[in-house]
């Protein structure tokens, strides 16, 4: 899971070595330095240049594994000043500016260090296929991932992971084909600036906006140089202005939320009466805090952590509450996830809140669940994930809870998923208008808040009151009428004929899963060598829960 405030997974076992070893090479470099030129009339300084080489690319690679891309960045430069062909210094800009989300400029400063020396690896290969999947040049990116893969045994780690990004790229090639209808606008300045802007939360009612920002202003004012070389997160708030509809310029929230380390929005409650936080600091690492409006003073309290059974010795974090106030979904790593993160369920009980539910595999995956938003109508759920089939990264994902089950999770599409991170977000009430963090191209600076119009995107802006899924039905028996247990079905999209899910009956002879309404499917089960297909359509009832039932019959 990765924390709020960004933190790349850079590998830092090699960290202190370097350090030492950057230490150690300096010391010998000046005591051989300073015995040379004590023999000689002039100074070359070209030669204290190349002399000094060594320790800079060794320094330089100490702040990358200290997360200190902009620090990397400065010394790989002055190695290049001096030797313009160091194919290491130009390799390791590339992975700053990869880091740094300046895709364009990563594959600029690899393709110089591979013309100067064509000899590449594996890993150089993989680094080559990411740049270029994130620049969605799927194709070449394609390439460079077959080209890593190769050689590699089957079903090892490598291998598993180099499909895996050759299913994100076909996948994404596939669903540029066809942009959903909506509209993306970027919220401007009032709101965005050249530092990251996320994690946004509108109040039921549309008037207030809250996120998380890492700017300059920010309340520590000062730089993470234990962490990832930026500025401390902090919680702002904007409100808009219905005469000139326009929101009003951001501003750090009031009270007592911000402190001098991170402080980092999770969502807003629908009434505006309190805000869920995320703080990871040296007294708590990974917890969910609540903070209460004083309507009367206009202030925020000073955040108080959730109890037991919400927060636990493990990792929580992103929490969305239904508008009742009496259900909350979040995000855990508890012993008994499936994945890395997991959605779970918790209820009101008194005071306190219900021992929490998994909410099981059809929404969670092995890999990684972010994010999660209830909708107002407190059964349809909005996550980020990169487990589902992504584009990349993490995408966002629709789920509907029909006849007591999750439906399969469906992808927003594209251009609100891209090749790139889509992880935190916020749907208006009416449905019309998403508001989404994202690396789109026309950002200020670092990730920027954006307005997604959708009030022409069906997916989300239909089907709240009847609901947007619905559940089929698979019934299999023999000639006599008895239920055939373990029988596997697949149900595929009947126009595009995708695999959707694998299903098997159970001991009553049936097999159910939740799938969006007003779409054709195909459903194949097969007994020892009989095979039957149905084409299906999944029309809505309105009159209540829609169950379309399927029976096939073996001989």
């Amino acid at each position: 899971m990765q924390n709020w405030y960004n933190t790349n997974d850079l590998n830092q076992i090699m960290s202190k070595k370097t350090y030492y070893i950057f230490c150690t090479v300096g010391f010998f470099l000046f005591g051989f330095t300073t015995q040379y030129f004590a023999q000689k009339d002039t100074i070359d300084p070209g030669f204290v240049d190349q002399a000094i080489m060594p320790a800079k690319v060794l320094a330089a690679r100490h702040e990358y594994n200290e997360n200190n891309m902009r620090g990397a960045l400065t010394l790989y430069r002055e190695v290049l000043e001096t030797d313009p062909g160091n194919t290491t210094a130009l390799y390791g800009i590339a992975r700053c500016h990869y880091n740094l989300k300046k895709y364009s400029l990563a594959l600029e400063y690899f393709d110089k260090a591979k013309e100067i020396n064509a000899k590449t690896d594996s890993d150089l290969e993989l680094f080559h296929g990411e740049i270029l999947h994130r620049l969605a040049m799927l194709d070449e990116a394609i390439i460079q991932y077959e080209a890593f893969r190769l050689g590699k045994i089957k079903g090892s780690a490598d291998y598993t992971y180099a499909n895996e990004l050759i299913g994100q790229c076909r996948f994404a090639k596939e669903m540029m084909k066809t942009e959903v209808n909506v509209k993306i606008e970027n919220l401007g300045e009032a709101i965005n600036t050249r530092f990251d802007e996320y994690a946004p939360s509108l109040t039921g009612d549309g008037k207030m906006l809250v996120f998380t920002s890492r700017r300059s202003d920010t309340k520590g004012g000062e730089l993470n140089e234990k962490g990832d070389y930026k500025f401390f997160e902090d919680i702002y708030y904007s409100v808009y202005d219905e005469e000139n509809k326009e929101w009003s310029r951001s501003e750090s929230l009031p009270g007592g939320v911000n402190t001098e380390t991170h402080d980092a929005v999770l969502s807003i409650t629908p009434d505006g009466s309190g805000i869920f936080v995320y703080k990871n600091n040296t007294v708590t690492t990974g917890e969910i805090f609540f903070s209460r409006y004083n309507r009367a003073e206009k202030t925020w309290s000073v955040p108080e952590k959730m109890p037991r059974p919400i927060n636990t010795s493990f990792y929580e974090g992103s929490i969305s509450m239904t508008a009742d106030g009496n259900t909350v979904y979040f995000i855990s790593e508890r012993m008994d996830a499936i994945g890395q993160g997991d959605i779970y369920v918790s209820y009101k009980k008194g005071e306190g809140w219900s021992s929490p539910k998994n909410l099981g595999k059809i929404v969670n995956t092995e890999l990684d669940e972010k994010f999660v938003f209830i909708h107002p109508n407190g059964k349809t759920l909005y996550f980020s994930s990169n487990g589902h089939q992504s584009m990349g990264s993490y995408d966002i994902f629709k789920t509907e809870f029909v006849n007591g089950q999750w439906s399969i999770p469906v992808n927003l599409g594209y251009p609100i998923n891209t090749v790139n991170e889509e992880s935190t977000f916020s749907l208006s009430k009416d449905n019309k208008a998403l508001l989404i963090a994202a690396e789109y191209d026309n950002s200020l600076g670092e990730r920027d808040i954006y307005k997604i119009d959708v009030s022409q995107y069906e997916l989300i802006s239909s089907g709240y009151e009847g609901g947007s899924f619905g559940q089929l039905l698979v019934i299999l028996t023999d000639e006599k009428g008895k239920p055939l247990k373990g029988v596997d079905v697949t149900i595929y999209g009947s126009e595009s004929d995708k695999l959707i899910t694998d299903l098997k009956s159970d001991k009553a002879g049936r097999a159910k899963v939740n799938l969006p309404l007003h779409m054709h499917y195909r459903v194949k089960a097969k007994v020892g060598s009989e095979e039957q297909v149905q084409e299906v359509e999944l029309k809505q009832n309105n009159s209540g829960e829609t169950v379309l039932k399927v029976e096939m019959t073996f001989k």
